[in-house]
Order: structure tokens, then C-alpha cells, then sequence
């Protein structure tokens, strides 16, 4: 089965994530949004689409690239994983942000966490980190998910059975 990573980043976490997913399938090549250029998403058999989520938003990118390709993206086997550092509202993030009708048709979408790592980020970005880490309960541990990647694993490579 072909598959293809398209993925948004901002610090890197997202793009981790894609690196995992792409070592532990078969046939699996990453793109990053930022540099893909008409890739014709056709010939995959598997699409999977990450990004991560800022006040709860997904990248535009990202969000202009599911838009632009609903028509492709229901006739495929999709999945959809989110990096964000506050999982509890990951299926709101979804619902918020990515059709129904494309969500419906997923074999499986999941937050992978995230990594909070204020000197990666600039601007606004580092400020809001910034406060809210200072506000955040000293206990909330902000990490990546591993078992969630590979549950995300296993029922992509299941979905080919």
C-alpha cells in the first residue's frame, strides 16, 4: 500500500510524529505542506494528514489543502492526527476544524500530544506559552503520545486487510 504523510509544523513535533508513522509503514513517504507542490495525492493508497493545533485551530495550510481536496479525499483510505500539547479537546479540534463528511470517512483520527518547548517558539507564539505555562498545573505532563502513534500504526496498516 502507497502511502503519504502530508503534515504541517511549527516546532518540529508534528514532523516527528510523520517520521514515526513513515518508519513503521510500508511504502510511506512524508511532504510537508509547506513544500509540496501538486503532488497528485491520486496515487496513494493511504492518506495521512498532521497538524498541529494552535488556539484551537488547525494550520490554514492544512485546512485549505482537505478543502481544496474533499472530492480526492473521500474516495481514499485517510487518517488525520493532531500534535497539541492539551488532549483533552482533541475530538472538538477535529469536529471544529476538518468536515464531517471527511472525518466520517477516515479510517482512524487521534492526537499524537505534543511537546511544549517555549525556545522553538517566537513571537506571540513564545508570550502565550509563556502564560500558560505559568498558570498550568505543575503536575500536566506535555508529551508525545507513543501509545496513540501506535494504535494510529496498527489499524493503518490493518485498514490494507
Amino acid at each position: 500500500m502507497k502511502t503519504i504523510i502530508i503534515y504541517s509544523t511549527k516546532t518540529g513535533t508534528t514532523k516527528k510524529c510523520a517520521n514515526i508513522l513513515a518508519q513503521n509503514l510500508k511504502n510511506a513517504t512524508t511532504a510537508n505542506i509547506n513544500t509540496i507542490q501538486n503532488e497528485d495525492i491520486q496515487k496513494y493508497d493511504l492518506i495521512i494528514i498532521g497538524t498541529p493545533i494552535r488556539i484551537g485551530l488547525i494550520d490554514k495550510k492544512i485546512k485549505n489543502f482537505i478543502l481544496k481536496n474533499q472530492k480526492i479525499l473521500k474516495t481514499k483510505k485517510t487518517a488525520y492526527y493532531i500534535c497539541c500539547a492539551f488532549n483533552e479537546n482533541w475530538k472538538q479540534y477535529f469536529e471544529q476544524n476538518i468536515p464531517k463528511e471527511i472525518l466520517e470517512n477516515a479510517i482512524t483520527y487521534n492526537t499524537f500530544g505534543g511537546e511544549l518547548n517555549i525556545e522553538k517558539q517566537k513571537g506571540i507564539d513564545k508570550l502565550i506559552c509563556k502564560i500558560v505555562t505559568k498558570n498550568m498545573d505543575k503536575t500536566r505532563q506535555i508529551k508525545i503520545l507513543n501509545e496513540n502513534i501506535q494504535n494510529f500504526i496498527n489499524i493503518c496498516k490493518n485498514s490494507n486487510k
